[in-house]
């Protein structure tokens, strides 16, 4: 079987404390791979740092993680690629892990399930903890897909993958967008355990837990709305339904009692509703039936 020929992607900002080493470990692992670092519009020296340790450096100006990953790909031929971030928090025996796996399973896209390598220490904030175990439920629910580790920012990808699958996410929504269109796609996924440690001492997390959390979010809808339409806007129309039915209660209640209908304005609102309901159902089976 002839060698693979391996392409490091490592996307980073302001990460001049760790991108050093990461591309030293990662050069001296896989000596003959292309490692590309990203800088995504750094305001320090990572990008010196970067070059001093032999990789070579594309500048994204434009932020954002997903934006920064995917000003790349299309520069990139190799068989595989391995994504890593820069913050020194992924060792390179994670991604030997990927590779191994690949070579006996072939599947388009693994994923690292991040595993401490200190027993009982976590290096997870408890809010991240929360968020991601929430987000990996409603994905499951919606997709039928279980990840053990939705975020991770170490995976391996097929060329078969990176070259066909659009990204439309910019920033750490990332992860979660590689999944839902794998699955959507009909890629073949696996997951693998790796080492995680801490950042690089003095380095800082570009994640902000509030805003990201509402990116996210938002993005899981978006491709919920895209991908599964007829649930979607299914649910939609029973929450219409059910607010036109409410609404419709007084009314309806009164005109069997009275013979007279008095509360014109709320029945007008209930007649809107169910009429919204019925034109959001159909707009779902229509959608879904041009998928």
């Amino acid at each position: 079987m002839p060698e693979l020929s391996v392409t490091i992607l490592i996307p980073c900002l302001n990460e001049e404390l760790g991108i050093q080493s990461v591309v030293t470990d990662f050069r001296s692992q896989f000596p003959t791979s292309r490692i590309i670092v990203v800088d995504n519009g750094s305001s320090d020296l990572t990008a010196v740092r970067a070059r001093e340790a032999g990789a070579e450096v594309v500048v994204e100006q434009k932020r954002g993680k997903a934006c920064a990953v995917q000003s790349c790909l299309a520069r990139i031929s190799s068989d595989i690629v391995i994504m890593v971030d820069g913050d020194g928090s992924y060792p390179v025996e994670g991604a030997q892990k990927l590779i191994e796996l690949f070579m006996r399973e072939r599947s388009d896209m693994i994923n690292g399930i991040r595993k401490p390598m200190i027993d009982g220490a976590s290096p997870f904030r408890p809010l991240h903890l929360a968020g991601t175990s929430a987000f990996a439920r409603v994905l499951e629910l919606v997709f039928d897909y279980k990840s053990r580790d939705l975020f991770s920012g170490l995976r391996l990808f097929s060329r078969r993958f990176y070259k066909n699958v659009p990204i439309h996410s910019r920033g750490f929504e990332l992860e979660m967008e590689l999944t839902i269109q794998a699955v959507d796609k009909g890629f073949t996924m696996a997951e693998v355990e790796v080492p995680f440690k801490d950042r690089a001492a003095g380095s800082v997390s570009k994640l902000r837990t509030v805003r990201d959390g509402f990116r996210i979010l938002r993005l899981l809808l978006v491709l919920f709305r895209d991908y599964r339409p007829l649930i979607f806007f299914s649910m939609l129309s029973a929450i219409f339904f059910a607010v036109g039915l409410l609404a419709g209660s007084l009314p309806i209640y009164e005109y069997f009692t009275t013979r007279q209908v008095g509360r014109f304005p709320l029945a007008i609102l209930a007649a809107a509703l169910c009429n919204l309901a019925a034109f959001t159902f159909f707009t779902g089976l229509l959608l879904e039936s041009n998928l």
